[in-house]
């Protein structure tokens, strides 16, 4: 009896470690057609295409960029130092009557000249100001570098086009050609050539696509995306028109808006204002006398180079605006004359006056143009982009010391 309970004690525990086995098993299989899945669902949603208008672009980068976070402890940061530093000014203003009556030591004759001068409080207000400067210069640069991106990825599709269209008419000739051969109007050389022009066609293509590729992760990385999103642009590369330009107006506007130039002023009064200061304490035959003296001519000095850099700026981004815009309408002008004579061409060809090679020639010379015309017109807009940011705040952040 005793045996049989046994065997049947031996029974219940094995069929209960198949059944745990297979329950092991079973959640396995499920844990691992979960993962499937979620990696499925994954990879369906970076194959989506994202679309991506110019200003969806810069708005969307703009959001999601972490330098703007860090500006904005920065700035809280410059805040959090003018409240604490701000303290010791409002002190002394309130109580400035009552320390008048005593007198001054000489170990702060300096000190107490500055904070009558107000050079305390206004190196407080630009940092706080510098601060805010330099996260608006952030954003100009996250909104160049992003427009420069969209156009750079608009004129890698358009030459990706340029490149389609091209092979497309090397088959066409060719086939003309199969036909024009069969019928014993070409010879086999000039059926060969019109291969070879279509494998030319087909390699340019090829590494259109690859630049096209190459210059989509570059857009994915300035609008913080994964490299490998597919993505879509909304609008087209063209020629978009100014506003009369009155040049001298926009080198006004660019002195009063550049945010480089309004630190290099007040670096300049804050340091004749410390100068100042020194003198109470300080004859100009010493050192710490001569040592401000110096630091007031390189602050002179920085404030003139700073307004010659803004205005050969605005200068040098309007002369490569006007010289953009006329050279497009001389692009535009060979494009039609490549056009009308790749015609001639393929019709001399058919008549039999003319080559294969003669056809491929005026082929390549249309797409050249197509190409140069595109590229120009990329050109131009980078040249308008240019100037607007040259007449604004800027997009070099300024440096702290």
């Amino acid at each position: 009896m005793k045996r049989i309970f046994s065997f049947l004690l031996i029974c219940t525990m094995v069929l209960s470690l198949v059944a745990s086995g297979y329950a092991i098993d079973n959640s396995s299989e499920q844990t691992t057609e979960t993962e499937k899945e979620t990696t499925v669902n994954q990879e369906e949603k970076s194959l989506q295409v994202r679309q991506f208008t110019l200003e969806e672009a810069i708005n969307h980068a703009l959001e999601h960029n972490r330098d703007l976070r860090i500006s904005d402890i920065s700035i809280k940061k410059a805040e959090v130092s003018y409240d604490d530093a701000i303290r010791v000014v409002k002190d002394y203003n309130k109580n400035k009557d009552e320390l008048d009556k005593y007198p001054i030591p000489a170990e702060m004759l300096v000190d107490r000249k500055l904070l009558e001068l107000g050079v305390i409080e206004r190196s407080l207000e630009l940092s706080v100001n510098l601060a805010k400067w330099n996260k608006q210069i952030r954003e100009n640069e996250i909104k160049y570098n992003v427009q420069k991106a969209y156009y750079d990825l608009l004129l890698a599709r358009k030459g990706m086009e340029i490149a389609k269209e091209s092979l497309a008419l090397a088959k066409d000739q060719y086939n003309k050609g199969k036909t024009m051969y069969e019928l014993g109007t070409i010879s086999s050389q000039q059926l060969l050539e019109m291969e070879l022009a279509v494998s030319q066609a087909q390699s340019g293509y090829d590494a259109s696509k690859m630049g096209y590729e190459m210059q989509k992760m570059n857009f994915n990385n300035t609008l913080g995306l994964p490299l490998d999103q597919d993505v879509e642009l909304i609008d087209d590369i063209k020629y978009k028109e100014y506003e009369a330009i009155d040049l001298e107006k926009s080198i006004e506007d660019a002195f009063k808006n550049n945010a480089g130039l309004k630190v290099a002023k007040e670096n300049y009064e804050l340091a004749k204002l410390t100068l100042e200061a020194i003198k109470a304490r300080y004859p100009e035959i010493t050192y710490k006398y001569r040592e401000q003296q110096i630091k007031v001519e390189e602050a002179a000095k920085n404030l003139e180079n700073t307004k010659a850099m803004i205005e050969m700026g605005v200068r040098s981004a309007y002369l490569q605006l006007i010289t953009a815009e006329k050279q497009i309408k001389t692009y535009e002008k060979a494009v039609e004359k490549a056009e009308r004579a790749l015609e001639l061409a393929q019709i001399s060809f058919e008549l039999g006056q003319s080559t294969s090679t003669e056809v491929t020639q005026a082929r390549i010379a249309l797409m050249d143009a197509k190409k140069k015309l595109t590229e120009q017109i990329h050109a131009y807009n980078m040249a308008l982009l240019d100037f607007k940011y040259s007449t604004g705040l800027g997009k070099t952040e300024i440096p702290t010391y």
